[in-house]
């Protein structure tokens, strides 16, 4: 048993982006027209999250909230399409946008909107993309988000 925990963390620990992808991701400009790059996002995050609402005008989207365990678990909705949510739970959208850097360089800004339940408020608390109190899984599902839709559209990137 404990081989088996052991062969499944190595091999969680080795799935996820290097610290220079994630830089690489985040950082990268792109020459190439910001509604090729819009679709590309698009394409790429509808991959793993339902997209909510979507602003192609102004380059933007975002992904519909989904509720979370304190501990990065999803909570489904059960019976009425209700979920239980529990002290700690959080509720998060990734919000995407295509922003102009100059006339011919545009940048991919993945960032997430977080609230969290706590027990005893009358409602969640906004927890700001520099909150400490922020989980860590939150930035690890922005990272990841960044560095797929930066695998896709690299071949427009600007050499650093």
């Amino acid at each position: 048993m404990k081989l088996m925990l052991m062969v499944w963390l190595v091999a969680m620990l080795g799935c996820g982006a290097s610290n220079a992808e994630v830089r690489t991701a985040k950082s990268a400009t792109y020459t190439v027209a910001p509604q090729t790059l819009f679709d590309t996002a698009l394409q790429v995050t509808q991959k793993t999250y339902k997209l909510g609402e979507i602003d192609a005008a102004n380059g933007r989207f975002a992904t519909e909230s989904q509720v979370y365990s304190a501990e990065g678990g999803r909570q489904s909705p059960g019976a009425g399409g209700f979920v239980n949510m529990s002290d700690g739970s959080i509720m998060l959208s990734l919000f995407v946008e295509i922003v102009a850097i100059d006339d011919t360089h545009h940048a991919v800004v993945v960032t997430p909107k977080t609230f969290q339940v706590l027990t005893g408020s009358p409602k969640p608390r906004e927890l700001a993309p520099d909150d400490p109190n922020l989980p860590p899984w939150v930035t690890g599902r922005v990272d990841s988000l960044a560095v797929a839709i930066h695998e896709q559209a690299k071949q427009h990137a600007v050499a650093r």
